[in-house]
């Protein structure tokens, strides 16, 4: 993968957690006037895991980055 390709892919992880991050809000709203509250809480749950799942690929990306920096070959997945 190239520097470009793994700057695109970051970006797109930075967009869905901006994105995710949004829907928590809008749901947190949503969630006060609920009537069944365990669905909303598997529902806010899922946005959580989605973003911790996002974020560590976003930050192996960085990574990888960053040692492609220090010398390293670019394209190594």
């Amino acid at each position: 993968m190239t520097t470009q390709d793994r700057l695109s892919t970051i970006q797109s992880y930075a967009w869905t957690l901006e994105l995710l991050g949004e829907a928590l809000v809008q749901h947190d709203d949503v969630l006060e006037g609920e009537q069944n509250p365990h669905l909303t809480l598997r529902n806010m749950a899922g946005i959580h895991q989605a973003m911790r799942i996002i974020s560590r690929l976003a930050a192996e990306q960085c990574g990888k980055l960053v040692g492609n920096a220090g010398g390293g070959s670019i394209d190594q997945d």
